[in-house]
C-alpha cells in the first residue's frame, strides 16, 4: 500500500470506516478478475480468435458497457430506500453467474449468441453495481478524503485487471481452449470478493433510507419527473458542452471495435500482443496518470480541462491512424499508451464534469442526462465505427460499400479535432463572459 499511499495520501477514517474500506479492498482485489474477463478488449479478442464472430458482434461486445449506461437511472430507482449492500451483492453475484454463460458457450452460432448475451447482461448489471456503490461511498467516506479513498480502490481495480490480462495472454497463446477454465477460475475468485462486500457496513444508512422515501413522496406529490430535454433546453452552456462531449465520445468510441478487428484478425497478432496493445498499455498508463489529471482538474473549470485532455485524445487518434496505415505494432502500442493517458483524465472529467454546470439540487438529474447521452453515443459509435471500417453488402436499401479500412481512423481524428476546437471556443467564450461580468 506504500505506493498507493504515496499517490493518494493516507485517508483519515474512523475504525468502522476503515473496516469497510478493508472489505472493499478485498472485493477489488478479487472481484476485478471477473471484470477483466468482461473487458471489451479481452472478450473481443477471444470472440474473434476462438469463435470467429462477424465484425458487428465484436462491436456489440465492445459497446456492452454503454447498454449498461442506459440502465443507470433504472438501477438508481431500484435501490431507492432499500439497503444498498444487499442489492449490490445480488447484482455482483448475477454478474459472476453471467461468466458461466461465456465459459460454457459452444463454438457455433448459438454459442456466439450466448456469449453476447452473457457479456451484455453482465455489463448492464455492472452499471447497477457502479451506480449504487457510489451511494455507499458518499455515506461511508467524508468529502475531504473521499476522492483519495475511492482513488485507491480504482487503482487497485486497474492493476488487478492488468495483472489478470498479463497472466491470461500467454496461457491462451499456448492453448486457446483453456479460456473456459480461466472463466471458471475467475468466477471462483470473484465470489470471494462478493462475500467480502457483504460485510461492508454503510454509515447512516437508516437516515438515508428515510430521506429517500421522503424524496419519492415529495416527487410524487409534485408530479415531478426526470426531464431529459428540459435540462438541455434550459441550460444552454451544459447543452453546448454535451454537444462537444458527444462528438469527442463518438470519435473515441468508434475506434475500439475496428482496432480490435485490425489487430486481432487482420494483423493476426497473438493473444499476448493483442492484449498488450488493446488493454494492458492503455490501462497501465491510465492508472499511472490519474493523480496528475486529478490535481489539475481540482484547479480549473471542466471546459478548460477539456481543452487539454481533448488535445491528448486527438494526438492518440493521429498515432492510431498512422499505426493502422503502416500496420505497425510499435506505433499502435505508442498510440494506445497516449490514449491511456487521455483515458485517465477523460474518466475523471466524465465523473465530475457535470458538477461545474449543475445546481446543487439537480446534481443527479444532470448526471442522468450525462450518463444517458454516454450510452446513446456508445451504441451509435459501435455501429458507426465497425460499419465504416469493414463496409457492407447485400443490404436491400443501401448500396454496397467496401469500407474505409484505416481511413476510418482519419474520420475519427477529424471529428475529434472538431470537438477540440469546440471546447477551446467554449472556454474562450466563458472567459470573456466572466471578464465582462467582473467589469460590470
Amino acid at each position: 500500500m506504500g505506493l498507493l499511499g504515496g499517490i493518494f495520501g493516507s485517508p483519515k477514517l474512523q475504525p468502522e470506516q476503515k473496516r469497510s474500506l478493508k472489505h472493499e479492498q478485498v472485493t477489488d482485489l478479487t472481484y476485478s478478475v471477473a471484470l477483466a474477463m468482461l473487458e471489451g478488449s479481452v472478450i473481443g479478442v477471444i470472440a474473434d480468435k476462438i469463435y470467429d464472430v462477424p465484425a458487428f458482434v465484436i462491436a456489440i461486445l465492445v459497446s456492452a458497457p454503454f447498454f449498461g449506461s442506459l440502465s443507470s437511472y433504472f438501477w438508481a430507482r431500484l435501490a431507492n430506500a432499500r439497503p444498498k449492500v444487499p442489492v449490490i451483492v445480488i447484482l455482483q453475484f448475477l454478474v459472476v453467474a453471467c461468466l458461466l454463460l461465456v465459459a460454457t458457450a459452444p463454438r457455433n452460432m448459438v454459442g456466439s449468441v450466448l456469449l453476447v448475451t452473457g457479456v451484455v447482461c453482465a455489463r448492464t448489471l455492472t452499471a447497477g453495481v457502479i451506480t449504487i456503490r457510489s451511494v455507499v461511498w458518499s455515506l461511508n467516506y467524508p468529502r475531504d478524503v473521499r476522492a483519495r479513498t475511492t482513488g485507491r480502490l480504482q487503482v487497485v481495480t486497474s492493476l488487478v485487471m492488468v495483472l489478470t490480462t498479463l497472466i491470461a495472454a500467454p496461457i491462451l497463446d499456448a492453448n486457446p481452449m483453456t479460456f473456459r477454465w480461466m472463466y471458471i477460475v475467475a468466477m471462483l475468485i470473484a465470489l470471494l470478493g462478493v462475500r467480502a462486500f457483504a460485510r461492508v457496513n454503510v454509515a447512516g444508512e437508516r437516515r438515508q433510507r428515510v430521506r429517500e422515501r421522503r424524496s419519492v413522496k415529495v416527487a410524487r406529490s409534485l408530479k415531478t419527473r426526470f426531464r431529459f430535454f428540459q435540462i438541455l433546453r434550459q441550460d444552454k452552456r451544459f447543452a453546448r458542452y454535451q454537444v462537444y462531449q458527444f462528438l469527442n465520445g463518438i470519435s473515441n468510441m468508434s475506434i475500439e471495435a475496428p482496432l480490435i478487428y485490425l489487430v486481432s484478425r487482420e494483423l493476426q497478432a497473438s493473444f499476448t500482443v493483442s492484449f498488450a496493445i488493446l488493454m494492458i498499455l492503455p490501462f497501465f498508463f491510465s492508472t499511472l496518470t490519474i493523480p496528475l489529471w486529478a490535481r489539475y482538474l481540482d484547479r480549473v473549470h471542466i471546459t478548460h480541462f477539456r481543452t487539454r485532455i481533448t488535445g491528448v485524445w486527438v494526438l492518440a487518434q493521429l498515432l492510431i491512424w498512422f499505426g493502422a496505415m503502416f500496420q505497425n505494432f510499435a506505433l499502435l502500442g505508442v498510440a494506445r499508451s497516449v490514449q491511456g493517458v487521455a483515458r485517465s483524465g477523460g474518466s475523471l472529467g466524465w465523473q465530475l464534469g457535470h458538477n461545474d454546470f449543475a445546481p446543487r439540487d439537480k446534481l443527479s438529474d444532470y448526471m442522468s442526462v450525462h450518463v444517458t447521452l454516454t450510452g446513446i453515443r456508445g451504441v451509435i459509435a459501435a455501429v458507426f465505427g465497425i460499419g465504416l471500417y469493414v463496409g457492407w453488402s447485400d443490404i436491400a436499401w443501401l448500396p454496397d460499400f467496401p469500407g474505409l479500412k484505416a481511413q476510418l481512423f482519419l474520420v475519427c481524428l477529424v471529428i475529434g479535432v472538431i470537438s477540440w476546437i469546440g471546447f477551446i471556443r467554449m472556454h474562450q467564450d466563458m472567459k470573456r463572459e466572466k471578464a465582462r461580468s467582473q467589469k460590470e
